[in-house]
């Protein structure tokens, strides 16, 4: 099998949205809304599935990576496949299946939903096609497929202000990060005269850094970070998650934000060797300052997408952690644990944002004043939301704690020890406001809302709770595979572009 394999996931996803609307149109006729949730469910599941046939041929290639040119070096302008690749794409892939079984029952009660479904699907193709790519130019292509589609779903509900002026103040901020990236690229292609990232790698190890290249790398972290909702960039996502549909909140926190981390990771420390350039401090200040404000951030909030949304500045912050270790030595176990960090955000946000949907979905608010006590009435949904925000809070036996250890240790272990103590401080701050959330939700009186209208979610969106808290656990108890496969990941990627740290 050759590397056309790559395609696969491509063809696939593109065939199952352009008969998205089709298959929901006839579904709706018959009168089933949730027909559309299911063909998307099953659009991911075989996207999953060719996956699992594009790692095969990974792990079985004497080079550890799979590439395919469209133009040779140094146009570039080609695909490129290694594990770090199967890593993101098979969370994002995962988490877009999770949300599209939630969603067969959470958005039965609106219109356009083959729009909605093919967007859905449309928006995963593009987060999983970044990571497929081995140049700038198709890098940025795919960017935008992801962007233009995340705009459109958080703004879905357009006949609602709150949509519509979310999703232009993501519009109008990401498109200025997407600005500033094409900057970069320009930048890049002048100083090199090409966009494909191993000869821009090369290019940039035969030369002596210069204030251009400094710039570049600045304008590179500005269109990353602002994806990422990175400190100073964060200011869109407490207005975006919110107002978007509970899938879409799911999956702007859960994935398309780790993109942004993704470029990080893949982009900066490939084209920008460590050896040459130090960023370190950059990160560390990043980290720092990304996860304070986070928290303070949600300790404030009285609406649950917002305090959410708050907690998932601070999880960038924690990732950010893992790279700046990377960044002061510790390459493999910076990164590694800044990968596996990645996969339990993912999913523990998931669940947190498709749990909180779920009690939205029976009480029509998002005010933790009128969901007080609702755990009486929706035991099973309540609990999963609990799980969830002690697992992002670092309660052991849960998945979170044992990526954050993972990532503090990393920091240790990179010299980084303020930035360990930062982070275990706001870590032992967050369990502060997750505690103050479950004493709303179990012990708190009930509303009077919740007295008259609270009953527990059907049975989709109970099903996609399960499989995260499932997760949940099984990662927390037994996380070696997930770490084991991080770590090899990384080891492989700084080998094959030989991506030292020089003291």
């Amino acid at each position: 099998m050759s590397s056309e394999v790559i395609f696969w996931p491509l063809i696939s996803m593109l065939v199952f949205t352009a008969l998205t609307p089709l298959v929901t149109l006839l579904g709706e006729r018959r009168g089933d809304k949730g027909i559309g949730g299911y063909w998307s469910a099953a659009s991911f599941a075989v996207a999953l599935y060719l996956l699992y046939q594009v790692y095969q041929q990974v792990i079985s290639s004497p080079k550890g990576y799979l590439e395919y040119y469209i133009y040779a070096p140094p146009v570039g302008v080609m695909f490129y496949v290694d594990l770090i690749s199967i890593f993101f794409s098979a969370v994002f892939i995962f988490l877009g299946f999770v949300s599209a079984l939630h969603s067969t029952r959470y958005m039965e009660r609106d219109t356009g939903l083959g729009a909605y479904y093919a967007l859905l699907q449309l928006m995963t193709l593009g987060m999983v096609y970044v990571t497929f790519t081995g140049d700038l130019f198709n890098l940025f292509v795919f960017w935008e497929v992801m962007a233009i589609s995340s705009y459109v779903l958080v703004a879905f509900r357009k006949e609602l202000w709150e949509p519509v002026e979310a999703g232009l103040k993501y519009l109008v901020m990401s498109g200025a990060g997407s600005a500033t990236m094409l900057f970069a690229m320009s930048l890049i292609y002048g100083l090199t005269g090409s966009l494909n990232f191993t000869y821009v790698s090369e290019a940039f190890r035969s030369m002596q850094p210069t204030p251009l290249h400094y710039l570049a790398i600045a304008m590179l972290v500005v269109a990353f970070g602002i994806k990422a909702a990175a400190f100073p960039f964060w200011t869109w996502l407490p207005d975006a998650h919110p107002a978007a549909p509970s899938p879409i909140s799911a999956m702007l926190s859960g994935v398309v934000i780790k993109t942004g981390v993704y470029g990080i990771l893949r982009v900066i420390f490939l084209l920008f060797p460590l050896a040459m350039f130090n960023y370190g401090a950059m990160l560390f200040a990043m980290a720092a300052l990304t996860m304070t404000i986070g928290n303070i951030g949600a300790l404030l909030q009285r609406d649950i997408k917002r305090l959410l949304a708050f907690s998932s500045v601070a999880q960038i912050g924690y990732i950010l952690v893992g790279l700046a270790a990377a960044s002061y030595g510790c390459l493999v176990d910076g990164m590694a644990s800044a990968m596996f960090h990645v996969f339990n955000h993912a999913i523990m946000k998931g669940l947190a944002f498709l749990a909180a949907g779920a009690l939205i979905y029976r009480l029509e608010t998002r005010s933790l004043d009128d969901l007080a006590g609702v755990g009486r009435k929706m035991p099973i949904s309540t609990v999963s939301l609990t799980i969830a925000l002690f697992a992002l809070g670092g309660v052991p036996p849960l998945n979170g704690f044992m990526s954050k250890w993972y990532l503090f240790m990393s920091a240790i272990d990179g010299g980084l020890w303020p930035l360990a103590i930062i982070g275990v401080i706001n870590s032992a701050f967050s369990v502060a406001y997750y505690l103050w959330v479950f004493q709303r939700l179990f012990l708190a009186p009930p509303s009077k809302l919740v007295e008259q209208h609270a009953k527990e979610a059907p049975a989709p969106i109970l099903i996609a709770l399960i499989i995260l808290v499932t997760i949940i656990f099984a990662v927390g108890i037994y996380p070696q595979p997930i770490i084991s496969f991080t770590r090899t990941a990384a080891q492989t990627f700084l080998t094959n572009f030989q991506i030292t740290y020089l003291a």
